[in-house]
């Protein structure tokens, strides 16, 4: 039997949300990628899933490839925290096609590891990990700000919140346009992984409404650094006359053009 030539590589932890897998980089080709027993393990499938998948089950691997799966695998070597590690690596990309099929199958973690990727999210993490920016912490705290599931309706806004904006946009306080100032105002600090996960579990309906209060898929934390936000632009509410004198003052405010609610959260 012929020895398997194993690739050079490096790894870190990279963690999303709460689970943990090893971040690889083949050193020749300076690709990503990651551990098939780490992709199947962490959503309860067997490690050999996919190793069998084209022989036993043909009609869901032709679905995959389809999908764009292309089933070229890479033996790598690599070591983390003194480990020494061989594994059969597979691409990020279909690392996000295996997750999403299982997704779609009503696996619970494939579930909540799509929702926690954005497209090209996956790509974004590995660099994050290898460079200098957001902390693997940091990255699992952004994971956490979005919920999977909505939080039980409670007020948000005081009635002094909504009349004031009612007054400022010449709208009913429940007009759906007054919505979007909900978001400009409030919500428009989210990353574009946190909007793409809000948009997988709570969409936007035909109706231009969405299912669920944003403010009932974020976490409790996130709400009570919101509270003083909130409190601010009241404040400066009060003091305008029309949509767009508010924006003025907001961004003469935060000196941007809208407000910076990363301020004191150390995230870059």
């Amino acid at each position: 039997m012929a020895k398997k030539n194993f690739a050079a590589a490096q790894a870190v932890e990279l963690y999303i949300g709460n689970y943990r897998f090893d971040a690889i980089r083949i050193v020749e080709t300076e690709e990503y990628r990651m551990s098939q027993n780490h992709i199947l393990e962490t959503i309860g499938i067997n490690k050999n899933w996919l190793s069998r998948l084209q022989f036993s089950l043909p009609r869901v691997s032709k679905t995959l490839m389809e999908q764009g799966l292309n089933h070229v695998t890479v033996h790598a070597e690599y070591t983390v925290k003194n480990t020494v590690t061989r594994a059969v690596t597979w691409s990020l990309k279909d690392v996000r096609i295996i997750w999403r099929y299982f997704d779609k199958q009503g696996n619970h973690q494939a579930a909540i590891l799509v929702d926690a990727l954005a497209e090209d999210s996956l790509i974004s993490r590995f660099n994050q990990v290898w460079g200098e920016q957001r902390t693997v912490e940091q990255r699992r705290i952004d994971d956490c700000r979005i919920l999977s599931t909505p939080c039980p309706w409670t007020k948000m806004f005081e009635t002094e919140f909504e009349e004031n904006l009612a007054r400022i946009s010449k709208l009913h306080k429940k007009h759906i346009k007054n919505g979007l100032y909900y978001w400009e105002f409030i919500y428009s600090w989210m990353t574009a992984e946190e909007k793409a996960k809000l948009d997988i579990v709570n969409p936007v309906l035909e109706n231009g409404r969405r299912k669920y209060k944003i403010h009932q898929m974020l976490s409790y934390e996130t709400k009570q650094r919101l509270s003083p936000h909130v409190t601010s632009v009241l404040i400066l509410m009060k003091s305008a006359n029309s949509v767009a004198e508010l924006r003025r003052l907001v961004q003469r405010q935060y000196g941007v053009d809208q407000p910076n609610l990363f301020d004191g959260w150390d995230v870059k």
